[in-house]
C-alpha cells in the first residue's frame, strides 16, 4: 500500500526514479500510451501518478487524490485526508442521502392551487388563490426523463413552454367554471423557511442562473431569460422569456459590426429589480439566463398573467408569502443531537392544505428522475431543494441547516469519518464547504454495496456520453467506462466517481484540486491532468 502525504524530506522519488518514468509521464501528458501496461499495484500507480501530480498544471495547486477498490482496499493516496473545497462534488452527498433515505423511484412532488375562500354559482372566487409550493424542481421547460444529446438528436421533441405546468393548472381552474378572483394571488413557499441562499455563496453569483434562489415555489429553475436582438439603425430590442412582468430593463446596448467584435455588458445588483444592459451585442443576438430575485412572487405574477390571458378577471395583487425559520441554526452541527435515520415512507411530498379547498393539482415525475438531472447537468437549485426536502422529512424543519444535519448523519452511518467534512449547502456553491478525498471514496464504495447504489451510480455523468462529461474521455479507453461527478468553482476543479479498468475491475476515485492557476485564461491544462490520472489508473494493469 502506498500512502503519500507530503510534506516529507523527499516529497517525490529520487532523481534516478524520476528519470526512469519521465518518458512515460511525457506520453501521459500528451496522447495517452497504454501498451504493455504492468499489473495494477500501489507501486505502479505511485510511479505513474506522481509525475502527473508534479506537472506544471498541478505543481502549485493543492491536490488530493485517493483511489481504492470497491471493497475499500487502498491503491493510491495523496493528501487524501486533507480537506478541500469540493464545488459540485457536494451533490454526491446530497443525492446519495436522498437515494438512501427516500423512496425516490415512486416519490413525487404535489403542487396545488388552493383557496381560503369560496366559489359562488357565478364562478367568482371570493378569497385568495394560493399556489402552494412543494419544492418541486420539475415545473419547467425541461423534458423528463433525462436524455443525452445523442438521444435528443435521434428523437427530437418540441420545446416546452416554461410556464406549461402552471398553465395546465389554470386550465383546471377554468374547467371548474371559475371566471373571476376577487382576492390576491399568492405564491406560498412556506413549506420551507425563506433562506434563498446558502452560507458562503458568492454575492456575484446570485444574479445568474446557477445562483438562483431556493424556494418551495419554483418555476423553470427560478430563471428568466433575457433575449436581445438587433433593431433598426444599430439599436437593440429585448424581451423576457417567460414574459412575466418582473424586472425593469435599462437597455443602452447597440449592435456590433460582427459577432467577434461584440462586447455586451449586463448586471443586476443583488436585491434589485433593475437589470442594466450596455456595450455591444452580436448581430445574431444575445441571450442571458438570470436568476429570479423572489421566485414565489414571480410565480404569483405568472399565475395572474395566465389567468387574465384566459379571461379570468383578478381584482387583487400578486404577492409572495414567506416564513422565516424558527429552528436554531447550528452551522457546524458537530454538537447537534445525532439523528436516528430510518428511510422515509411517503408517496408524495406536499405542503399541508390546512383546511383550504383544493382547486387544481400538479404531480411531478418521480424524484429519481430529477436526481439524474441534478447529477448529469449539475443543477444547483435542484440539489438545494433535495437538501431541504431531506430536512423537512427527516429533520426538524425544511431549513438548509436541518438538511445538512440529515446528510451529515447519513455520511457518518456510511462510515465517513466526522473529521473528514463539513459543508453548508446541498450543491457545492459554498466556498465554506470542505471535504477530503477519503470521504468521497468511502461514500462511493459504501454506495456500491447498497440496494440503491446501482441506480444512483447511473445518475452520474458518463465519460464521452452525457452530462458534464460528454466532452471528456470520448475516444479514449474510458469512453463510456467512467461515471463521475464534476465540480468547478473559481480555481477549483474536482472529479469523483467510478471507473472501469482495462481488465474490467471497477475502482472508486476522488481527485480534488484547489488553487490552480488557469493557463491562458482557462482550466484546460488542469482538467487534462486530472483526466490523465484517470486514464493512467485505467490502463495500469
Amino acid at each position: 500500500m502506498v500512502h503519500y502525504t507530503p510534506p516529507m524530506p523527499r516529497p517525490f522519488p529520487r532523481l534516478h526514479s524520476v528519470i526512469a518514468v519521465v518518458g512515460s509521464a511525457a506520453c501521459l501528458l500528451g496522447s495517452p500510451c497504454f501498451a504493455a501496461a504492468p499489473a495494477l499495484t500501489p507501486s505502479v500507480l505511485s510511479a505513474r501518478l506522481l509525475p502527473i501530480l508534479a506537472s506544471p498544471a498541478l505543481a502549485q495547486a493543492h491536490v488530493g487524490v485517493r483511489i481504492t477498490t470497491l471493497d475499500g482496499r487502498l491503491l493510491f493516496a495523496y493528501h487524501d485526508k486533507e480537506r478541500f473545497t469540493p464545488a459540485s462534488n457536494t451533490k454526491l452527498l446530497t443525492t446519495a442521502a436522498a437515494s438512501a433515505l427516500l423512496p425516490v423511484n415512486t416519490l413525487t412532488w404535489t403542487t396545488r392551487l388552493v383557496t381560503d375562500g369560496t366559489v359562488d354559482a357565478d364562478g367568482t372566487l371570493h378569497g385568495n388563490l394560493i399556489l402552494l409550493g412543494a419544492g418541486d424542481p420539475t415545473m419547467s421547460a425541461r423534458l423528463y426523463p433525462y436524455r443525452n444529446r445523442k438521444e435528443a438528436e435521434q428523437h427530437p421533441e418540441p420545446l416546452r413552454d416554461p410556464l406549461g405546468d402552471l398553465s395546465a393548472m389554470v386550465d383546471q381552474l377554468a374547467a371548474r367554471g371559475i371566471r373571476a378572483v376577487d382576492g390576491d394571488i399568492l405564491g406560498d413557499d412556506t413549506l420551507f423557511p425563506w433562506e434563498p441562499y446558502g452560507v458562503g455563496w458568492g454575492w456575484d453569483d446570485l444574479v445568474w442562473s446557477y445562483g438562483a434562489p431556493v424556494s418551495a415555489v419554483t418555476i423553470d429553475d427560478n430563471v428568466v431569460h433575457l433575449h436581445v436582438q438587433a433593431g433598426g439603425q444599430g439599436t437593440t430590442e429585448a424581451a423576457w422569456v417567460p414574459a412575466t412582468p418582473f424586472y425593469t430593463l435599462q437597455n443602452a446596448a447597440t449592435v456590433a459590426a460582427s459577432a467577434e467584435a461584440a462586447e455586451p455588458g449586463l448586471d443586476r445588483m443583488p436585491g434589485s429589480r433593475t437589470v442594466r444592459l450596455w456595450g455591444t451585442i452580436s448581430p445574431d443576438g444575445y441571450t442571458a439566463p438570470m436568476a429570479i430575485e423572489d421566485p414565489a412572487e414571480f410565480a404569483a405574477r405568472s399565475l395572474q398573467m395566465l389567468l387574465v390571458q384566459r379571461g379570468i378577471a383578478v381584482q387583487g395583487t400578486a404577492r409572495a408569502q414567506h416564513r422565516l425559520s424558527t429552528v436554531t441554526q447550528d452551522y457546524g452541527l458537530e454538537q447537534a443531537q445525532p439523528l436516528a435515520l430510518q428511510p422515509a415512507e411517503l408517496a408524495t411530498f406536499a405542503a399541508p392544505v390546512a383546511g383550504r379547498t383544493i382547486l387544481a393539482t400538479h404531480l411531478s415525475p418521480p424524484v429519481a428522475e430529477d436526481i439524474v438531472v441534478t447529477n448529469k447537468v449539475s443543477q444547483n437549485l435542484h440539489a438545494e431543494l433535495l437538501l431541504r426536502m431531506l430536512g423537512k422529512t427527516l429533520g426538524e424543519d425544511g431549513s438548509y441547516a436541518q438538511g445538512v444535519r440529515v446528510v451529515r448523519q447519513f455520511l457518518l452511518q456510511a462510515g465517513v469519518p466526522a473529521s473528514d467534512f463539513f459543508f453548508h449547502d446541498g450543491s457545492g456553491m459554498s466556498m465554506s464547504d470542505l471535504i477530503t478525498p477519503r470521504a468521497y471514496t468511502t461514500l462511493l464504495a459504501y454506495a456500491a454495496h447498497q440496494q440503491w447504489g446501482a441506480e444512483w451510480r447511473k445518475s452520474l455523468p458518463v465519460g464521452g456520453a452525457d452530462g458534464t462529461l460528454a466532452e471528456r474521455f470520448g475516444g479514449t479507453p474510458l469512453d463510456g467506462r467512467i461515471e463521475a461527478k464534476t465540480g468547478s468553482l473559481s480555481e477549483v476543479s474536482t472529479l469523483s466517481g467510478y471507473l472501469t479498468t482495462s481488465r474490467g475491475q471497477t475502482l472508486v476515485f476522488s481527485i480534488l484540486v484547489n488553487g490552480h492557476l488557469p493557463e491562458n485564461g482557462d482550466e484546460k491544462a488542469t482538467i487534462h491532468a486530472m483526466d490523465q490520472i484517470c486514464l493512467t489508473v485505467a490502463a495500469a494493469e
